[in-house]
């Protein structure tokens, strides 16, 4: 299950964002804002796609693949599968020298509004399963999450969002600076992946799909 990329990373209640980009190509816009007590943006990256609801929370589930999709991932692992919409996972980000690489351990929990049919998928560090090494430093505060929408057409409304303290002291400055390309690139890698055959023909007995 895909946790972060990158330096991308509580997620906050008011609507005050600032369009940061739009890829036109691939019709992707990010956001990002700040959030009160923190020196790190959040951010928020909104795409559309075809194909089914299961098919995204396929693709987020298969954590081996997750290193060919979201920005910087180094590794994906899955630590203990709690149920089929729970589980932990744990993640090596790759940064650029002379940055230290970061991991992370991540819960994450599907669910789906019965009515709208909207899917969810909600993220959030946990620092209880094992200690750190001193070969990575590990992002220890992480919350965000993923909203698919169902759409006319087949389309797929999807929501990435997410805020974090990547740790070790980087500045603020510096950090911020990754809060564009990140989102971007993994939705960016998102929309290339989840139309492949193994996602689109997937099965998750907990979702319903829009007929």
């Amino acid at each position: 299950m895909v946790v972060l990329s990158a330096l991308s990373f509580s997620v906050v209640a008011a609507d005050d964002w600032n369009e940061a980009t739009y890829d036109e190509e691939d019709d992707i816009r990010v956001y990002t804002r700040h959030v009160e007590g923190s020196d790190t943006l959040a951010f928020k990256a909104i795409t559309y796609v075809s194909g089914s609801l299961t098919a995204g929370v396929a693709l987020l589930q298969d954590a081996p693949r997750t290193k060919d999709w979201v920005f910087n991932c180094k590794i994906m692992e899955e630590i203990e599968l709690i149920s089929d919409t729970q589980g932990i996972y744990y993640m090596i980000t790759n940064m650029p020298w002379p940055v230290k690489d970061r991991d992370s351990i991540t819960e994450t929990r599907v669910s789906q509004d019965q009515e709208s049919l909207v899917v969810r998928v909600d993220m959030k560090a946990r620092n209880d399963v094992f200690p750190s090494n001193d070969d990575f430093i590990r992002i220890r505060e992480m919350n965000g999450y993923w909203l698919f929408t169902p759409k006319e057409g087949n389309q797929i409304e999807v929501i990435y969002e997410a805020h974090a303290d990547p740790g070790g002291g980087l500045p603020s400055w510096l950090v911020n600076s990754f809060l564009v390309d990140a989102p971007l690139n993994t939705l960016r890698g998102f929309r290339q992946l989840i139309g492949e055959e193994i996602y689109q023909k997937a099965d998750r007995a907990f979702i319903r799909e829009a007929k």
